[in-house]
């Protein structure tokens, strides 16, 4: 191999390297923005589940105490 075929093939290696490590890069990006709105979308759910848990207590809390008042009217 004489030097200009080896220079090519080394500049041919670089551009195919550069174009792999672009694309990567790309994905990585990609791939952090989607956790980061799983991240979100989870901490969203958790705040819903606070919200549904306090509020199931609350019904519980108001059922028993008509049941209790119902009870003693009997």
């Amino acid at each position: 191999m004489n030097n200009s075929n080896s220079q090519r093939w080394t500049d041919e290696r670089l551009d195919a390297l550069a174009a792999s490590t672009q694309s990567l890069l790309s994905a990585t990006e990609s791939n952090t923005e989607a956790i980061e709105r799983l991240i979100e979308n989870q901490l969203a759910m958790q705040t819903l589940h606070g919200q549904v848990a306090e509020q199931t207590l609350q019904l519980k809390r108001a059922v028993d105490y008509l049941l209790s008042k119902d009870g003693g009217q009997s």
